[in-house]
């Protein structure tokens, strides 16, 4: 299997999430015991090298940007690594604060731990919110001081040094909270600079439509693919042309909107499964992206893009787009949202995304398009 279609597998996988909580919570329970038995430490004074661990989403490791530049600029002379998961790896290598990116291995937690540990690291920060297996690199890690997330329920914080108590505010909050016993006081949004002197891929103005979300949960988090075509062709008759993006997996499906959508007279391509340098460029030179909330979502934000998100089940105080030009369109099904680590499920709200008109994302859209005409004139 390729890295991608791995990749894709992982992503959201039941048996994974199974493995990591039926065998993941014992084995974090007793490395605990055993902390607890060593006593807990204290965070060194002047770090020379700190880990931080996002093995998770594209959009997680998005969020921490920010909180990374934060911690580059506060501690000038240590090394920062920043291992991730091949969900995610690629487009971690876009950030500018870590001086190394190393993938962990989430079928192999044995790999995964002596892949922190070799690092022989100062200070090791989890910045997960509920994989064990997170919280087993960080706790196992060898560092001096191991800082995490205590979150309700999940039962993974028993082996750090400094737990940090769960946030229900937006995530990048949690992030920063987790940099704080460092001395850190983190305040940047998400950033993304590479790619920024790029000449822009197409002469004539354009729109990005992110259609898929990744994840278990994806079905629920998806717009109908009607809503879509209309939309393509209200923006289409305002001098627009269409791109379409996504990931490795979606390729198919976006060859086949490809397809119709040009038979009906619409101009329409793919940059599905581009790399992330090329994905950046054309999210930051687009007149506008139109995304479910997914990790591009979050992307298309950190490079300036203006940016109108689709959030049904999605919480939008939690895991909403910070950038300088964003919208959200809610449900009027579930407008706060019931998604809180992700993976939740209520089947009350299972057709949300459906509740959300085509007319209420022109309209965010239009909005946006006056507040970004505004600030460029």
């Amino acid at each position: 299997m390729s890295k991608s279609g791995q990749r894709h597998r992982d992503r959201g996988s039941i048996a994974l999430r199974n493995l990591d909580r039926y065998v993941g919570i014992p084995v974090v329970i007793l490395v605990g015991a055993l902390r607890a038995i060593t006593g807990r430490r204290a965070v060194p004074d002047a770090p020379r090298s700190i880990g931080l661990i996002k093995a998770s989403g594209i959009g997680d490791v998005v969020v921490l940007s920010g909180v990374l530049r934060d911690v580059r600029e506060a501690l000038p002379e240590a090394r920062l690594v920043l291992f991730t998961s091949a969900n995610n790896d690629a487009f971690a290598r876009l950030l500018d604060g870590p001086d190394e990116v190393i993938e962990l291995p989430a079928r192999n937690p044995f790999a995964a731990v002596w892949r922190v540990r070799r690092e022989r690291l100062d200070v090791v920060i989890d910045c997960g919110m509920w994989p064990r297996l997170e919280a087993l690199a960080a706790s196992c890690s060898g560092a001096k001081c191991v800082i995490g997330m205590r979150t309700p329920r999940q039962y993974r914080h028993f082996g750090f040094d400094v737990p940090i108590e769960f946030g229900t505010d937006h995530e990048i909050q949690n992030d920063r909270n987790l940099v704080a016993p460092l001395g850190v006081i983190s305040e940047s949004n998400p950033v993304i600079t590479r790619g920024d002197g790029n000449v822009r891929p197409l002469a004539g103005p354009y729109a990005v439509l992110h259609l898929w979300p990744g994840g278990s949960n994806s079905e629920e988090r998806s717009w109908p693919t009607s809503r879509w075509r209309e939309l393509a062709h209200i923006l289409a008759a305002t001098g627009l042309e269409l791109v379409l993006s996504g990931g490795p997996s979606d390729v198919t499906a976006n060859d086949e909107l490809v397809s119709a959508w040009t038979a009906e007279g619409l101009k329409v391509r793919s940059i599905c499964g581009y790399s992330p340098i090329e994905t950046v460029v054309w999210l930051r030179h687009a007149a506008g992206v139109v995304s479910v909330n997914t990790g591009i979502m979050h992307l298309a934000a950190a490079v300036d893009a203006p940016v109108v998100a689709l959030n049904g089940p999605t919480s939008v105080r939690r895991w909403g787009p910070i950038g300088p030009h964003v919208r959200c369109v809610v449900s009027p099904l579930v407008p706060a949202g019931y998604l809180n680590l992700g993976w939740e499920r209520d089947e009350r709200f299972k057709d949300a995304m459906s509740a959300i008109t085509t007319d209420a994302v022109m309209k965010a859209w239009d909005d946006l398009r006056e507040e970004t005409a505004s600030a460029s004139a």
